[in-house]
């Protein structure tokens, strides 16, 4: 909160759960003032009406030096997760609804506008769907004005050309990439609009560390980089840091995990997929610390177990060295809840991971849910080989829609495996017969697509699928105890300590 953005706005992760968007809307909204807008997301209020989760809608403003007129609005993905406060309008609607409508057309008439910027936590990338909606309702109304994309979501480097007055740049995850567009000129009636782009628009994506700072800010002494203000918010987060005990050491990692640099599917030791399968999952145990569960399930002692999650909330690597608080939540930070579906024919339940997988990365129309580790999704790598005698690091190497030259720093091309949608953990009663019945366990958050890869593997009979989903009940509502972080640290404390 110490930066002053010019744009600033609402990401999904702040819309699942009602005291984080309670907390969002009543603290960063009013620090931001006009600057923080959104156009298809509304809040529930104390007074129990719907209002912006912003300031406004959109934000028309004046840029200081060039005084060019900027009008912007907020989008978010057809988000369908969020908590009783939160609603999103998809971009389908909203761009039907009235009110939308005529404010786009008063500027369009009224205004004198440069320059208009669309932003917001939705990928760029031409196969998006809800792109291609919205870009050609805006171009209806300005079908001579420089439109620019700011997206997010995918998780991926990536800038999209989207005609020849518009384009789409979209930053990488996390804080490893500080996304930098420049527009040398707006475009102008005499200049032919062929080449406007490849003339005035570039754009480059740089690593997120001190050696960049302080390259792109030429500077080469790190006492005349750092700034008061910088300093100062180096300062409160080591104090964070240290108030939320992200030091706490629990072990040592023997070697680095990785999540799609590893091979998966061939069992490579450093795989951390197949890790999690293996020694972290079986540890789940069958526990109730709510009123979410009356009583605990009665399962068969003679059933064998699935334990399933989705990639998705598997978020980085686990690196060699120290384990400690930082590190389980940079590898999964969430706290999800245990569902099972007890006694399935062990048949039917062994069939629900290859369907889960053999589905491509969507959202879902009903959820708003994506299975797979952001990571992994639509990651543009280019076949770029550079001269291997350079002593390049690993990292990362973009493909664009303006070719292999956007990443900032070179660096040697990433491996990258195959990563599933879902991974599991299978234990079996006996090693020497299969058991007839196979309870089923997994994250409650993916129930949805776990129910109707139920109902694909009962390959249309209804009445054993609903026999078998009215089962379905809380297996272990603990998600401090039992999140995937702290399996993991109950690991590490055990073995690596």
């Amino acid at each position: 909160m110490m930066l002053d953005y010019d744009l600033i706005t609402i990401g999904n992760h702040e819309l699942y759960r009602e005291e984080i968007s309670k907390h969002e809307y009543e603290n960063l909204v009013p620090r931001y003032g006009d600057h923080f807008i959104s156009t298809n997301v509304q809040y529930l209020n104390d007074d129990d009406q719907w209002v912006v989760f912003g300031n406004n809608t959109h934000r028309y403003f004046e840029t200081k030096i060039n005084k060019y007129k900027i009008l912007s609005f907020s989008f978010m993905f057809d988000f369908k997760m969020g908590n009783r406060r939160v609603n999103v309008i998809p971009i389908a609607e909203i761009i039907k609804q009235s009110w939308f409508i005529e404010l786009v057309e008063d500027y369009a008439s009224n205004y004198e506008v440069d320059a208009i910027v669309l932003f917001g936590h939705i990928p760029v990338a031409h196969d998006w769907f809800e792109m291609s909606q919205l870009h050609n309702f805006f171009r209806s109304y300005f079908p001579s004005t420089y439109i620019q994309y700011l997206g997010g979501h995918s998780h991926i480097r990536d800038f999209s050309i989207l005609d020849n007055l518009s384009t789409g740049l979209q930053s990488g995850r996390y804080c490893e990439t500080v996304g930098f567009l420049s527009i040398n000129n707006l475009p102008s009636e005499e200049e032919s609009q062929e080449k406007y782009i490849l003339n005035n628009i570039h754009r480059k994506y740089i690593d997120f560390n001190l050696h960049s700072f302080m390259h792109h800010s030429n500077h080469t002494v790190l006492e005349k980089f750092n700034t008061e203000k910088g300093l100062y918010v180096s300062k409160e987060l080591a104090k964070y840091s240290k108030d939320l005990k992200l030091d706490e050491a629990y072990g040592i990692v023997p070697h680095s995990y990785y999540i799609s640099a590893a091979d998966y599917q061939n069992n490579d030791e450093k795989s951390l997929l197949r890790f999690l399968e293996d020694e972290i999952l079986i540890q789940l145990q069958p526990k109730s610390c709510s009123n979410k569960i009356d009583k605990l399930p009665v399962l068969s002692d003679s059933n064998d177990r699935i334990i399933l999650i989705n990639t998705g909330g598997i978020r980085y690597d686990l690196y060699k060295g120290e384990f400690n608080r930082n590190s389980l939540f940079t590898v999964s930070p969430f706290q999800n809840m245990w569902r099972v579906l007890p006694s399935i024919p062990t048949d039917l339940a062994l069939k629900l991971k290859g369907i889960l997988n053999d589905r491509e990365y969507i959202i879902d129309s009903k959820t708003g849910i994506n299975l797979k580790c952001p990571y992994h999704i639509n990651n543009r790598l280019t076949n770029f080989k550079g001269d291997h005698r350079l002593p390049l690091s690993y990292g990362y190497t973009t493909t664009d829609d303006s070719g292999i030259h956007g990443d900032d720093t070179i660096h040697r091309r990433l491996l990258s495996y195959y990563v599933p949608n879902v991974i599991q953990s299978h234990e079996a009663v006996s090693n020497e017969s299969v058991s007839e019945f196979t309870d089923v366990v997994y994250y409650d958050f993916i129930e949805p697509f776990v129910l109707d890869a139920l109902r694909e593997a009962c390959d249309g009979d209804e009445e054993l699928f609903e026999r078998l989903s009215v089962a379905v009940q809380y297996y272990n509502d603990c998600p401090v105890e039992y999140n995937l972080g702290q399996l993991l640290k109950n690991y590490a404390v055990n073995n690596w300590n």
